[in-house]
């Protein structure tokens, strides 16, 4: 990075702002695709990529190098560009592509800002529903123009808990343990998009997520949306997140620890 920043403030509302307007750009791609035929191809994960995954990303990766030419990049489907910088943006361009394929209208572009493996800023966008979820660190967290903040449910027993899991065995094994932990003691539900799962802790629609095996791509927007909710995020043993993001609880921290007893018993 350069020396000759603006105010960290305007510093960041700038990013904010292009990071919403691709968010929006990415997203009418995705809804031109919606609900059509596309061929997609399955990679080594057993993840899927489609036409819409990849224009999506394009848009957004030369909208950011044209704004933030120092700024790195890092995006599911084209890896870690490059860039020497401390500022690095992590993309997923269509989180919930299984969804996406399948005319089901819950996936979502995400957008985050990271910093020494801090989020700094994250846009969520589901075109579909027009539905935009955006923070900026020590700033709150928004639904569209409304300041949104985690349930005030205190009863675990009420509580919906989604579940988000890489697809490999092993983590489909760990998945099923939780699973058989969490089934008679709360709601649950698999639904297949990360970024929105937390987006929705944040927004108080839910009360819980737990990620099992995730990569940062799929989270890191997410994340900093339920802390600036009012939420907490941990490891499974309630201790803060380090470098490692792939496992953990992010709830309303009401039912926080109550929830970290179940999966630990």
């Amino acid at each position: 990075m350069g020396t000759d920043l603006p105010a960290a403030g305007d510093f960041m509302s700038k990013q904010l702002e292009v990071a919403i307007k691709v968010a929006k750009l990415a997203g009418e791609k995705l809804e031109y695709y919606f609900e059509t035929v596309l061929e997609h191809e399955e990679k080594e994960d057993k993840s899927l990529v489609t036409k819409a995954d990849l224009e999506a990303e394009e848009i957004i990766v030369k909208k950011l190098k044209d704004a933030f030419p120092d700024h790195n990049i890092f995006s599911e489907e084209s890896g870690d560009h490059g860039v020497k910088s401390e500022y690095t943006w992590v993309l997923d361009p269509l989180d919930g592509t299984l969804n996406f394929t399948r005319g089901l209208p819950i996936f979502a572009t995400s957008i985050a800002l990271v910093k020494d493996s801090q989020p700094l800023l994250s846009v969520t966008y589901n075109p579909v529903i027009k539905s935009l979820y955006w923070a900026e660190k020590d700033k709150g967290a928004f639904w569209n123009e409304e300041k949104i903040k985690v349930s005030d449910n205190t009863d675990v027993s009420r509580a919906v808990i989604t579940l988000g899991r890489a697809r490999d065995a092993e983590n489909k094994k760990k998945t099923n343990e939780i699973l058989n932990k969490i089934y008679f003691k709360t709601h649950q539900r698999i639904l297949g998009s990360s970024a929105l799962e937390l987006a929705w802790v944040a927004s108080g629609r839910t009360e819980g997520f737990i990620s099992v095996g995730l990569k940062n791509w799929d989270v890191y927007g997410g994340m900093l949306l339920v802390e600036e909710a009012g939420g907490k995020i941990t490891d499974f043993q309630g201790h803060p997140l380090q470098d490692d993001k792939r496992y953990f609880v992010a709830s309303n921290g009401k039912i926080h620890r109550e929830l970290q007893e179940i999966l630990n018993n």
